[in-house]
């Protein structure tokens, strides 16, 4: 099966597999189901231009230092840390402020921005950046449970880093758990605002720097409790599902890892990546900016998988833009792109590439040592949804700790809010 022919074929099409797909789920019809289609990829747009070569480009990144000592090198450019020191142990603070009220958001009895040490997929140590809000009022015995925010891609450029510069869903976010009595912090993941080429494909290291920003948390804010789960949203599904397998093993003593919850999951993702080529066709455009943030970042950080000996002149300045470009703005205008014209050849000819994307992305459905829900939508255009119904079937199938739903309704907004309502009473109960 050709993975990306799904974009492209009629919307019958799409619901009739999104709907046999779901049959073995816990499904939860609204009223606005009659009727019901499936979000069918854009045709690519007449007239549309590739970038010009003024498009904003990116240096290439400088070899990492080793050390004599055996301890992990320092990320490039953090000239000022001691790389034969301690302060570079997963989760350890490496700068802290307090945040302003008007940096705060509703509900935030205070605030932090911090800087944190994190090990990547290269087993290296690496900073990353985050924030950390409290609620207003006295927090319970033990402390506030802590609700880890992963969000879905926002950008690899450094100027994306939600930390300060928080999309509208990032605030709301906050907003709501806060105003749910947890405290809540959120990672802009290694190498985004912080030295060092995001390695934005790989998923245990997106769900270690969440588990480190966790730990780092505790030691900047006295009142919080060991207890905490994650919930995230597209590339932060992704990694909320891994920690659902892997947090207890990582997490240390110091804290209590209770679940995760998971909506917009890019199932096979790796995958669809690595069978694009000439023949694409246009891709639902989050999706899509999704696609070429992943070979973006890979392109900069694995210069020895000669991801450019496959694209066109158009491709890498594509390549260039998503390297510069945040989410915002950047899906828009990857909407009907021509995918197959970025490409001079197929993406599955490179072994080097494929085996790191099987490797990186992979989703477990089995082996979770705590409690995960997994939610979908139908009108979401961050995933292949018949892909992802399929593999929140075979996760529920494969292991008693996943539960799944999704949401058979034409209004995107009614079933984001039944997503949130299972997502809130899954997290009230794991952190009772």
């Amino acid at each position: 099966m050709n993975p990306h022919g799904n974009a492209s074929k009629p919307r019958s099409a799409h619901l009739a597999r999104a709907l046999a797909a779901a049959a073995a789920l816990t499904i939860v019809v609204a009223p606005a189901a009659l009727g019901l289609t499936a979000t069918a990829a854009a045709e690519p747009t007449p007239g549309t231009s590739t970038p010009d070569s003024s498009t904003p480009g990116t240096s290439a990144p400088a070899s990492e230092p080793s050390t004599a000592d055996g301890a992990a090198p320092a990320d490039d450019n953090a000239g000022t840390v001691d790389t034969r020191g301690p302060g570079q142990a997963p989760g350890a603070v490496y700068a802290n402020r307090e945040l302003s009220r008007a940096r705060t958001v509703s509900g935030a009895a205070s605030g932090n921005d911090f800087t944190y040490w994190s090990t990547g997929a290269d087993g290296k140590a690496h900073l990353s950046s985050g924030v950390l809000m409290v609620p207003t009022g006295r927090a319970p015995a033990g402390g506030w449970p802590i609700v880890a925010w992963a969000h879905g891609s926002r950008g690899i450029a450094d100027r994306c880093a939600p930390s300060t510069r928080p999309t509208a869903e990032d605030t709301e976010e906050l907003k709501r758990w806060l105003g749910r009595g947890y405290a809540v912090v959120s990672t802009d993941y290694a190498g985004v605002g912080t030295p060092g080429t995001p390695q934005y494909y790989d998923l245990e290291a997106t769900a270690r720097n969440i588990v480190d920003a966790v730990r780092a948390s505790r030691d900047i804010a006295d009142n919080l409790s060991r207890s905490w789960a994650v919930v995230g949203e597209g590339q932060g599904a992704a990694a909320a599902i891994t920690l659902a397998r892997l947090a207890p093993t990582i997490q240390g003593g110091k804290l209590d890892f209770k679940g995760a919850a998971a909506s917009s999951i890019p199932a096979q993702f790796g995958s669809l990546v690595a069978n694009l080529g000439p023949s694409s066709a246009a891709m639902p455009s989050g999706l899509a900016a999704d696609a070429l943030y992943t070979l973006s970042a890979i392109r900069n950080a694995q210069s020895d998988i000669d991801l450019d000996a496959y694209l066109t002149d158009a491709g890498k300045k594509w390549m260039t833009r998503a390297a510069a470009s945040c989410a915002t703005e950047f899906v828009r205008e990857v909407d009907g792109l021509a995918i197959g014209s970025l490409f001079t050849k197929p993406l599955s000819g490179n072994t080097e590439l494929t085996a790191l994307l099987t490797k990186a992305t992979e989703l477990p459905t089995r082996d979770f040592e705590r409690p995960v829900l997994m939610t979908q939508t139908l009108q979401d255009t961050s995933v292949v949804v018949p892909l992802t119904l399929k593999y929140l079937n075979d996760a529920r199938a494969g292991d008693t700790k996943v539960s799944a739903r999704t949401y058979l309704t034409l209004d995107g907004t009614h079933s984001k809010r039944l997503s949130d309502t299972d997502i809130r009473g899954f997290v009230a109960r794991i952190l009772r």
